[in-house]
């Protein structure tokens, strides 16, 4: 195994991702990152180089000081040959098993190489599987605005504050504590977010923020606002800053939100695998 810190040669590694998508996305994400300024310090780790089978993209073992804390103690993972991964994952240098964590790809395939180290490591594993949507090309400004313009036209659209951390983690489905809101914090100040507000300077009442291996998030309208095609153009206009800077759009829904579907479907998005979040919580 190795840690690959030369900037050629991981800049090279996000360049051969792009041949795996959309497998690939959430490691590609985080190299991205990592090749442009690595605001959340993250290490890339391959089995073997220049012939890489497995990747995995972690913040350095000695910042993951919390062990409850699985936002910050989260794993990108992508792997073409499951063996190779789990000899890989196996290493202690690799992956802190002692502590809770959070693993997020999207290949199915490589569910029961984890459960088998899961269970190896005396620890317990949660499956999230939602639907993984991305939307190919890129919204040229002129299209951005086109879609955005449609509807509510007097709202006023800009990015999330630090400080409205709280509100977003008490509506995510993966947030509701203190651990969360710090971690949307980190994401809000380091990451493209985007939001809709009736006045500027008010509460927002839509918002989405992206996050360490570029996926974009959280998105959330309420309840009295939902159905204006809101959170669609807080999207797209999100997408758009996201684009111009080389990132991939990318999202991912659970399987019963049709309402969320909907909106993705409708702003150029969609259905091309899965999207999976595992959690591992020690004995």
């Amino acid at each position: 195994m190795l840690f690959l810190t030369c900037p050629a040669k991981v800049t090279a590694l996000r360049n051969l991702l792009t041949h795996s998508f959309p497998g690939s996305l959430k490691a590609y994400g985080a190299v991205h990152y990592v090749v442009c300024n690595n605001p959340f310090r993250l290490q890339v780790l391959v089995d073997q180089w220049p012939e890489f089978t497995s990747v995995i993209c972690r913040p350095p073992l000695e910042e993951m000081t919390d062990d409850l804390d699985p936002y910050t103690n989260s794993y990108f993972l992508f792997s073409k040959d499951p063996q190779n991964l789990s000899q890989m994952l196996e290493e202690p240098i690799a992956v802190n098993w002692k502590q809770k964590l959070q693993i997020q790809g999207c290949q199915p395939q490589l569910e029961e190489t984890l459960r088998e180290i899961s269970s190896r490591h005396g620890t317990s594993m949660e499956t999230i599987s939602n639907v993984l949507y991305t939307r190919p090309g890129v919204t040229s400004p002129k299209e951005a605005e086109n879609r955005s313009s449609r509807r509510s036209i007097n709202l006023h659209y800009g990015p999330l504050d630090p400080d409205e951390a709280g509100l977003v983690s008490e509506k995510w489905w993966f947030g509701g504590n203190e651990r969360s809101k710090d971690y949307i914090a980190r994401c809000i100040r380091m990451f493209p977010s985007m939001c809709a507000r009736k006045e500027a300077g008010q509460e927002p009442i839509s918002w989405a923020i992206s996050e360490q291996s570029a996926e974009i998030r959280a998105g959330y309208t309420e309840e009295a606002y939902r159905g204006q095609g809101i959170l669609g153009n807080v999207i797209v206009r999100l997408a758009n800053i996201m684009t111009t800077r080389g990132i991939p759009l990318y999202c991912h829904i659970a399987a019963d939100n049709t309402r969320s579907q909907s909106a993705c479907t409708a702003i150029g998005y969609s259905p091309v695998g899965r999207w999976l979040h595992w959690n591992f919580q020690p004995s």
